[in-house]
C-alpha cells in the first residue's frame, strides 16, 4: 500500500492491524502497546502512538485510551549497573508480559516500535535479541508487530530494513517513507506479511477494509520511489552507505569535544554530548545552529538528549564525510569557546 506521507502509513498500519483481528471475528482486540519517547507521526492516531511529550501536549485529551506505553530501549543509558545487554532485554520483555497481563492477553492488536529510534532519542538501535524477543511474545499471544522504518528504513541503516541489520526478524507490518523516494516526490507506503494480506483478503466480501487518503499510490510518486530504488541497486549504494559510516563514525568518535556516545546504524548516527558543565547547559541546540551557519545541516534532536543527528544521502564521498565532521568539530568548538 503506497501513500504519502509517515502519519499516514502509521494510521494505515494501525487501522490494518485492528482490521487483520476484525477480519478473524477476533474483536476483543482493541489495545496497542508502544514505547515512550518514541515518534510516529503527527496525527492523533500516530500521536497517541507516539510518545514525544512536547508534540503530544496540547493535543492530549483527544489521543486514544487504546494505547499504552513501556518503556524506550536504551541500553546505553538505562541499563541497570552491572546488568548485561541480555539481561537487559530480559527487563523490558517482562515489561511488556505484565502489560499483556494487565490489559487481558486477549486484547492486544499490536505491538509497535521504531528498530531505530529517531530523532526524538538520537537514532538508538534495538538492543541484541531484543526485536526477536518481541517478535516471540506478540506470536504467543496472537498480537501483531509493526515496525515503523518512515525514518530509520530502505537503506539508512545499511541494510534495506533497519531490522535486518538488528536480528532479522520480519514484522507482521512495516512503514516506510523517506529513503523510499528520497525526498523527489512524497511517497510513503505499508508492507503487509503475506499471512496477515491473505487474512484480510479472504474475509474483505464481509469486511471490507475501509481506509484510503486523497493521493494514495499517486502515479508520479510511485515512478519516484521506482527510480530511487533502481539506482540504490545499480549503484551499490548499500554499500557506500556501510563504507561512509565506517568513517564518519569514526572521525566523530575521534574528533569530538565534549563527546558522551556516537550511536546508530549505517548513516542514521547521533552525536549526544556529555553532560553540561557549570554554565555551559546543553549544547546540542547552539550546535546545530551554527553547523547551518558554517555550511552544514545536521538534525536537533529531543529536548529528551543533547544530541545531533547525522543523516547524509547515500551517495556521499569520503572527502564530503571529512568535511561534514570537519564543519561539526569546528563548530562544536566554537560554541564551546564563545
Amino acid at each position: 500500500m503506497l501513500i504519502i506521507s509517515g502519519s499516514e502509513a502509521v494510521e494505515s498500519a494501525l487501522k490494518l492491524a485492528r482490521q487483520y483481528h476484525v477480519s478473524r471475528n477476533d474483536t476483543a482486540r482493541v489495545n496497542l502497546i508502544s514505547r515512550q519517547y518514541s515518534y510516529h507521526g503527527n496525527t492523533l492516531g500516530a500521536l497517541s502512538a507516539g510518545y514525544n511529550p512536547p508534540r503530544r501536549a496540547a493535543f492530549e485529551p483527544l489521543l486514544s485510551p487504546a494505547f499504552h506505553h513501556v518503556s524506550p530501549c536504551f541500553y546505553s543509558r538505562d541499563c541497570l549497573p552491572h546488568e548485561s545487554e541480555a539481561e537487559y532485554v530480559d527487563r523490558l520483555i517482562a515489561q511488556y508480559d505484565a502489560l499483556f497481563e494487565s490489559l487481558g492477553r486477549h486484547t492486544i492488536a499490536a505491538v509497535i516500535v521504531e528498530p531505530v529510534v529517531g530523532a526524538t532519542l538520537g537514532s538508538v538501535p534495538a538492543a541484541a535479541g531484543y526485536l526477536p524477543r518481541l517478535k516471540a511474545l506478540c506470536e504467543a499471544n496472537g498480537a501483531l508487530l509493526i515496525f515503523d522504518e518512515v525514518m530509520c528504513g530502505m537503506g539508512r541503516a545499511g541494510t534495506l530494513h533497519a531490522w535486518q541489520s538488528l536480528g532479522g526478524v520480519a514484522p507482521d507490518l512495516q512503514t516506510i517513507g523517506k529513503g523510499l523516494g528520497a525526498g523527489y516526490q512524497p511517497i510513503s507506503g505499508i508492507l503487509i506479511a503475506k499471512g496477515v494480506h491473505d487474512v484480510i483478503a479472504e474475509a474483505s466480501a464481509t469486511h471490507a477494509f475501509v481506509s484510503g487518503h486523497t493521493y494514495q499510490g499517486h502515479a508520479i510518486g510511485c515512478a519516484a520511489a521506482v527510480a530511487v530504488q533502481k539506482t540504490i541497486v545499480k549503484d551499490n549504494l548499500l554499500q557506500n552507505v556501510q563504507r561512509m559510516s565506517s568513517l564518519l563514525v569514526g572521525l566523530l568518535r575521534r574528533e569530538t569535544p565534549r563527546l558522551k556516545e556516537v550511536r546508530g546504524l549505517g548513516l542514521f548516527v547521533t552525536v549526544e554530548f556529555a553532560n553540561a558543565e557549570e554554565n555551559s547547559g546543553p549544547l546540542a541546540a547552539k550546535v546545530a545552529q551554527t553547523c547551518f551557519a558554517n555550511g552544514a545541516a545536521v538534525y536537533l534532536c529531543s529536548a529528551a538528549v543533547d544530541a545531533v543527528l547525522f543523516a547524509p544521502p547515500f551517495i556521499i564521498t569520503e572527502s564530503e564525510i571529512r568535511e561534514l565532521v570537519g564543519i561539526f568539530t569546528a563548530s562544536v568548538r566554537q560554541v564551546l569557546e564563545a
